[in-house]
């Protein structure tokens, strides 16, 4: 039996203009449950939460903020939004949103000034903060929020991350100047003091940089996000990536993380500050969410290539190569790491480019885990094929894996080079399909969503042939001459290989039925 994804796919409708209803994520899901019984969730955020959990969420509904989500202020005190005293009479919950109004006013508890950062600030101004600190903190995973900045210069609204102690923290929204900008950081401690002494703010570095283009980030709600894990930050606006780190060694500083959301004044942003008694500044948030993925139980596969009907297999060497399918050194065992990457393992190695290369035809090897991106795999699920059908992509590189044309090794290579060696089909290690006798039994693609043509390619002397979705119950597929004399017959629940070569050269036909429906097309030898 062929192995195929269990994946639930939804596809995230995002509103721009108008509010939304209160319900579940104010989007809608169109698409759902479409193919059965394999684990691997092949989800990448934003658009896909397919083996994701949704673990923290606030639309911000009803007329006061959720305080049992929601600190009303900083932990740490009212004097942290620069010139602007931090109180919860400015944070309110209106009309589905979270709103932090900043004033040009004196707040009549707030000292003259304060100090931060070696710099003394004047408190002529009155705005809000909330966190989630003690109620929601979270170690990995996909934190998004939509947001819409006030105008006004001199205005820092922020959206960030955050765990006792300074740094780390994650700044996943930061305007301090222009609205045509955001920045976003992970603030770390230099790794040669953190491994002596743990973190320390005067031994402060940080990663990251601030994404420039023509959109008013105050004129209407965008989304911001990260996708953190163990080794990487990948970074979202209005559910796009546009940026991606691969750091572990600074990214293991991060513990559990809460949420914060602030709107300061002066500091970064500057002191010519457009907050007027007449024009008070609005920072608003229209949702908060954060999604973690689910511990995935790890597959006992086997590889094949499409092309060659062989698999990938751990030699003596502890190198990897194309060989027999049906050894014990062709099992491999597959692990979600995230949303989107995978370590494959032949017994105690893992898959690799060695040496962390990028260089287009290096051939992968097997190693022991270390967790860098040369040893993570993005699988990729490819359209108009059942849900075993993939491309294998390394995570450090973006090149993909495939068979050399000889078939005899598996190589990192560009997207399009020699696209048909770069497809594998994931079997269960029980799988007899490549046998020559193999029966016809049902089908386990039951009552699928999608339909998709059978598939006949030839490669060298193979013919590979995957039934189509019509094809529920399996066909029987017979090789005929152009007089329609019978050379060759096998019956398939799903698909199989013939070779071609014992067949002279010229044209001939294959024919496939089920006893109801026939399909017939010709190729030549």
């Amino acid at each position: 039996m062929v192995l195929s994804f269990s994946v639930s796919i939804f596809k995230v409708l995002m509103k721009k203009q108008e509010p939304f209803t209160k319900t579940f994520n104010k989007r809608h899901f169109f698409f759902a449950v479409f193919l059965l019984s394999f684990s691997f969730a092949l989800a990448t955020p934003p658009a896909n939460f397919s083996g994701w959990e949704l673990v923290f969420e606030d639309n911000f509904d009803g007329t006061s903020l959720d305080k049992s989500k929601w600190n009303p202020t900083y932990n740490w005190g009212h004097t942290h939004n620069h010139r602007a005293y931090c109180v919860e009479e400015n944070v309110s919950v209106k009309d589905g949103k979270l709103i932090i109004k900043g004033e040009n006013k004196r707040h009549p508890d707030a000292p003259a000034t304060t100090t931060s950062g070696g710099e003394t600030h004047s408190l002529d101004y009155t705005s809000g903060a909330i966190d989630t600190r003690g109620k929601f903190e979270f170690k990995y995973g996909y934190i998004e929020g939509r947001f819409k900045a006030p105008w006004q210069s001199g205005t820092w609204p922020a959206f960030w991350t955050l765990q006792d102690g300074w740094p780390p923290e994650i700044d996943i929204l930061e305007i301090p100047a222009s609205r045509y900008q955001h920045h976003y950081y992970l603030h770390y401690t230099d790794p040669g003091w953190y491994n002596e002494h743990g973190s320390a703010w005067d031994h402060e570095k940080s990663f990251g940089g601030h994404k420039d283009d023509n959109i008013d980030r105050s004129a209407d709600f965008h989304t911001y996000a990260v996708e953190w894990d163990e080794s990487n930050l990948n970074f979202y606006f209005d559910d796009k990536k546009f940026a991606s780190y691969n750091r572990p060694t600074e990214i293991k500083q991060l513990e559990k993380q809460y949420i914060i959301i602030n709107l300061a004044i002066g500091g970064w942003a500057g002191n010519d500050i457009e907050v007027t008694a007449e024009s008070p500044a609005y920072y608003e948030a229209d949702w908060v969410r954060v999604w973690q993925a689910k511990p995935a139980k790890p597959d006992t596969v086997r590889i094949m290539s499409m092309n060659f009907g062989t698999c990938m297999v751990k030699t003596e060497e502890t190198a990897l190569a194309l060989g027999d399918c049906n050894g014990e050194n062709a099992i491999a065992i597959i692990t979600q790491l995230s949303s989107s990457s995978f370590r494959i393992n032949f017994g105690d190695v893992v898959l690799e480019i060695p040496n962390e290369k990028t260089d287009a035809g290096l051939d992968a090897g097997l190693y022991n885990w270390n967790g860098g991106n040369h040893q993570k795999v993005v699988i990729e699920k490819q359209e108009g094929y059942d849900g075993s059908v993939v491309r294998m992509k390394m995570q450090h590189s973006n090149m993909y894996l495939r068979a050399t044309t000889d078939g005899e090794r598996v190589i990192q290579s560009w997207n399009d080079d020699w696209t048909w060696n770069q497809m594998w089909r994931l079997l269960e290690a029980t799988d007899d399909s490549l046998k020559e006798d193999s029966s016809t039994s049902n089908s386990k693609l039951g009552n699928i969503s999608n339909t998709y043509e059978t598939s006949i390619h030839q490669a060298g002397e193979n013919l590979f042939i995957e039934l189509g979705s019509h094809f529920v119950n399996g066909a029987t597929i017979c090789i005929l001459d152009l007089h329609g004399r019978e050379i060759m017959q096998r019956k398939t629940s799903h698909s199989t290989i013939f070779s071609t070569r014992s067949l002279s050269s010229g044209v001939y036909h294959i024919l496939l039925s089920d006893g109801k429906q026939k399909f017939l097309k010709r190729f030549r030898k």
